[in-house]
């Protein structure tokens, strides 16, 4: 597998109104080869369909949310489900958890038992072991490394019309020959990026799922996990219980939960308008019991994103009209159809198309509020640009 390091870099507001910058959160990607991906994607399909079957039999198949292609839903509907539970409830506490390094951490005894389960069966048939045993004794190779070693451009990899890293005998001889092959010798952790990869977890969790849900249903309350994501709405006075259940449930599978990130959102009536002690983040989503809002974080990295590319589109145009320049033709305006077509609510696939649609299914006319600038700001920014290249 190729192997790389994503960093994700975050800017937390405290309490005075300073920015205090958190330390970058690393997250590992792999991907497989196009050959390994075909056989990965197949055999996540064979066991997705035990899945379906396993959570209608124990009732929870509204609790799961990521990775399922039966929902036929996506994070407005959950978000909005969860929203509305609060609502209609009124009174009420969100415990919000969070696993500490997930994928990184799934232990391998208790996901060839899951996987086991799913199938029915006491063990693994020949073919399903050689896929576990690949995707948690896997192999992989750094990306710089080895882009490094045939001087591939990480920023354009395709480059000179290169169509694949290197060739067998290369491999061979410059990849494995050179030692630059590194394993999986731990007995936790499977590649996060590999087309099966989102499934195991949700098999790995399947125990974990059944109880929780059904001792959140018992309570009166309502559970829901997306990913590494979990919240519970229980009544208030069964949040102590509760978290402690969770808390045992989690140890049992092998896994942790990030304490300093659990969070506690306790609703409760004043008059006839639901207050909270502390606003709701929930997939992609703030809710603070009156209106329901996108995260800050996700509209301030939509407006960094905008002004990093009309900045690309800039600097792709002067190098365009150096070469125009060469040959005698005249400079062209800056071309705006991509910029647009991304970053405002012309496009059909973008961040601002995403929160229209959510603020319809919502019916929340705050978010619709919060992107009415983009517009503006978009033709600041290529305005900008363009008085840079008048200059």
């Amino acid at each position: 597998m190729l192997h790389w390091i994503i960093q994700a870099h975050k800017v937390r507001r405290q309490d005075d109104g300073s920015l205090q910058k958190k330390p970058p959160k690393d997250r590992p990607i792999s991907y497989a080869a196009h050959k390994d991906s075909a056989i990965y994607a197949y055999y996540g399909q064979l066991l997705g369909a035990g899945y379906e079957v396993c959570v209608r039999e124990h009732g929870i198949s509204d609790c799961i949310t990521a990775f399922r292609e039966s929902c036929n839903r996506c994070n407005i509907d959950f978000a909005q489900e969860a929203f509305e539970w609060i609502r209609k409830y009124g009174e009420c506490v969100a415990l919000a958890f969070d696993i500490k390094g997930f994928f990184d951490n799934l232990d391998h005894v208790v996901l060839k038992a899951m996987w086991c389960k799913i199938l029915k069966m006491e063990r693994l048939p020949a073919d399903h072991f050689a896929v576990f045993r690949s995707l948690t004794k896997f192999a992989f190779v750094d990306r710089v490394a080895v882009f490094n070693e045939f001087d591939i451009s990480p920023q354009n990899p395709r480059a000179n019309q290169r169509k694949r890293i290197c060739s067998p005998v290369e491999f061979r001889e410059r990849v494995r020959g050179k030692h630059l092959i590194q394993t999986n010798k731990t007995a936790k952790g499977i590649p996060q990026g590999s087309p099966m990869s989102a499934m195991l977890s949700n098999i790995y969790m399947m125990d974990f799922d059944v109880a929780v849900a059904q001792k959140v249903q018992s309570v009166g309350g309502s559970y829901r996990r997306y990913c590494d994501d979990m919240l519970c709405i229980v009544p208030h006075e069964s949040e102590k219980e509760t978290e402690d259940f969770v808390m045992g449930e989690i140890a049992k599978v092998k896994l942790e939960i990030q304490s300093e990130k659990t969070k506690r959102h306790h609703f409760r009536l004043q008059g006839e308008k639901l207050a909270v002690n502390e606003p709701l983040q929930y997939l992609g989503f703030i809710f603070d019991g009156r209106r329901v809002l996108l995260r800050t974080a996700s509209v301030a990295r939509y407006y960094r994103k905008m002004r990093a590319a009309v900045s690309l589109a800039l600097q792709t145009k002067k190098k365009a009209d150096a070469l125009r320049a060469q040959h005698g033709e005249p400079k062209q305006p800056l071309k705006r159809r991509k910029l647009n077509i991304r970053y405002s609510y012309i496009g059909r696939h973008n961040f601002i198309s995403y929160a229209i649609r959510a603020a319809k299914k919502m019916k929340e006319p705050a978010i619709r509020k919060q992107i009415k600038p983009h517009w503006k700001k978009l033709n600041a920014e290529v305005e900008k640009a363009q008085a840079k290249i008048d200059l």
